[in-house]
């Protein structure tokens, strides 16, 4: 053998022999039995109970159960027992601020801890409301009448016929006027005349087929069917006159209303904003909201119907074609298109989350009429399960009624 075999021979007998791999590994882990409690901190509504959720690894002994001590600001300390299969609920909590759930066990039949919670201490976080709501109205402009499709008919205009004496040379012609006017039941209001032209825009065509079908007398075919004229006459009074030898004739004169004079009732946009007012993090939310605002009654107590208002001071707005009044309306976020009330609005409102919706109402005599609003909601997010949840809130219109100018004028 010579000397370069003896090295290679003497360099293969040094390597290590080769390492199979295994066929399988197995991860063995022994614990004990724990008894996770969750959330780790709990937020909760003013009035509403709460509730942690209890979970247990293993078989739990017969007669054991959950035990903690509640304290806070709303009473001394307070024992909590509950089932070791179910969520430990909280009496509802009328006083907002922080409390904590301490010493959470689970405890045998013979008063012995037999395994402490993990975490065995909750911090409780009591908050207002759930519904955090405000109301805002306005004046809705003829073109947005439009746009929402609100319903506009005679229901919504009160007419008038005036009888018109017209006086020429002693001989008496009285011509019918009939007209369009607001219905008012209360004295009105003074507002800009600018304010009215707005107003008159609707009404305009049906004044217009009115006066066009009022017949004047052939003697006074001379008189523009289109106004309002209401002629009398400025006679001698006794007194100073005895004395004159030439006696003074009557002067005939004219008391014009100008134009054809209709008015339509204010419609107000009632805007309802809703917030989760859950504190971030709470994992709490709010589904199905739902707003019924309810419109205030007249002097005499008794809610009218659309037909029949009464002395109701305002009433819902007619929609779409078939007239539809909606007196309950989801409140909802606005999706990804961003823009409230269409198709891919958000139905469940996260902590801190707002939605809207709208109402859309008749103002009828003039004033400031409050309105009131109940909100209905689905909380969910406790261990316990969903719980209904209920706000209430308010908002006010004012209705403005408006004034026309009287002209006076004589030959």
């Amino acid at each position: 053998m010579n000397a370069f075999s003896r090295i290679f021979l003497m360099l293969f007998c040094c390597l290590p022999p080769a390492v199979a791999s295994p066929l399988t590994t197995i991860d063995y882990r022994v614990t004990g039995q724990v008894m996770r409690v969750t959330p780790a901190a709990l937020a909760v509504p003013k009035g509403i109970a709460g509730s942690v959720g209890i979970g247990i690894s293993g078989a739990v002994p017969a007669g054991a159960f959950v035990e903690a001590t509640l304290r806070g600001p709303s009473f001394p300390a307070r024992r909590l027992v509950g089932a070791p299969d179910a969520a430990l609920v909280l009496p509802p909590l009328n006083l907002s601020g922080d409390y904590s759930l301490d010493g959470i066990r689970l405890v045998g039949a013979d008063g012995g801890t037999l395994l402490e919670g993990t975490p065995s201490s909750v911090p409780v976080k009591v908050f207002d409301e759930v519904l955090v709501s405000r109301v805002t109205s306005r004046p809705l402009s003829l073109e947005e009448i439009g746009d929402r499709g609100i319903v506009i008919d005679q229901n919504n205009f009160r007419a008038l016929e005036f009888e018109i004496g017209f006086v020429l040379d002693g001989v008496t012609f009285p011509v019918k006027f009939p007209i369009i006017t607001p219905k008012f039941t209360q004295p009105t209001e003074i507002i800009p005349a600018a304010e009215l032209e707005e107003r008159l825009a609707q009404v305009d065509r049906i004044n217009q087929e009115l006066a066009s079908a009022v017949k004047l007398p052939a003697a006074l075919q001379t008189v523009n069917p289109n106004i309002q004229v209401m002629p009398f006459h400025i006679q001698r009074t006794s007194g100073g006159a005895e004395n004159l030898a030439l006696t003074i004739p009557p002067i005939p004169a004219l008391m014009v209303i100008p134009g054809n004079v209709g008015f339509l009732n204010q419609f107000f946009s009632v805007q309802i904003f809703t917030e989760n007012g859950s504190p971030a993090g709470s994992g709490l939310s709010v589904t199905g909201v739902t707003a019924e605002l309810l419109l205030p009654a007249g002097p005499d107590r008794v809610a009218g119907t659309f037909a029949a208002p009464g002395d109701d001071p305002v009433r819902f707005a007619r929609i779409g074609a078939a007239g539809d009044i909606r007196n309950v309306i989801g409140v909802r976020a606005a999706g990804p298109d961003a823009t409230p009330g269409t198709s891919d609005d958000v139905d469940r409102l996260q902590p801190g989350q707002a939605g809207q919706g709208e109402f859309l109402v008749e103002g009828l005599q003039e004033g400031l009429h409050i309105l009131d609003l109940k909100l209905k909601a689905r909380l969910e997010g406790l261990a316990a399960g969903p719980v209904e949840v209920a706000g209430r809130a308010a908002g006010s219109v004012q209705v403005s009624n408006p004034k026309f100018s009287l002209a006076f004028s004589h030959p």
